[in-house]
């Protein structure tokens, strides 16, 4: 299960947050917006990292009228039909948002990408005592991944707003893993079409692969960024 993720320290010139709301970004590729912050492309270890864990408040890009907009939301969803009765959900397999008729709204209004330096998870290791392992995982190479989410954002903001990540795999009896895409190809998940077939192909041939990522075992909990 992903405990926390690792987003690079974004500069305010990138936000430009008036309230929670994000400067609009024109342009069909992430590369556009990632020159708009020098800063997301440097390694991860030249900048200030910010750790977030469930509940606490995630930058995500969305694409809202063919423009990357920018916006904050916390990590954590809870639907309406589940108030009450279950905590906010923080990771979803896709091919259950993608198929359900309960998740016709927000899969098409509320798909973002999360760019990540990485993400700690619990570690199937048996753990010492008083220490237990958490594996954390990042890209080879110097830039960030991007995560694939859903989140319910509202024009008035109310409890039920939020996101949640989404996973993948785990068929053969292995831990799904998070939907994750370079910048080359993160944009086919926001395609206002996309439809579960398409979605799948992503997933299968697009996300990317575990020969591209690095895992590092840990028994240091992370220190969290700010809300």
């Amino acid at each position: 299960m992903c405990e926390c993720i690792v987003q690079p320290a974004l500069t305010n010139d990138f936000l430009a947050l008036p309230g929670e709301r994000g400067t609009l970004y024109s342009g069909d590729a992430l590369s556009d917006l990632l020159a708009k912050s020098p800063h997301l492309a440097e390694p991860a270890t030249s900048l200030r990292r910010n750790v977030i864990k469930p509940n606490m408040h995630v930058s995500a890009i969305r694409n809202r009228a063919g423009q990357l907009e920018h916006v904050r939301v916390r990590w954590g969803w809870l639907p309406v039909w589940t108030t009450g009765v279950m905590p906010p959900r923080t990771v979803l397999p896709l091919h259950l948002v993608m198929r359900s008729r309960v998740f016709d709204r927000v899969r098409r209004d509320g798909r973002v990408l999360l760019a990540v330096d990485g993400w700690y998870e619990s570690s199937n290791m048996p753990p010492a005592a008083h220490s237990p392992c958490l594996n954390y995982t990042t890209s080879r190479q110097s830039s960030p991944i991007f995560l694939a989410a859903i989140a319910q954002i509202s024009d008035t903001p109310c409890g039920c707003d939020g996101l949640v990540l989404l996973t993948h795999g785990g068929k053969s009896g292995d831990q799904p893993r998070l939907l994750a895409f370079s910048a080359e190809d993160a944009l086919e998940w926001l395609a206002p079409d996309l439809q579960w077939e398409q979605a799948e192909q992503l997933a299968e041939h697009t996300a990317v692969a575990e020969p591209q990522l690095e895992h590092v075992l840990t028994s240091q909990r992370p220190s969290y960024g700010r809300r």
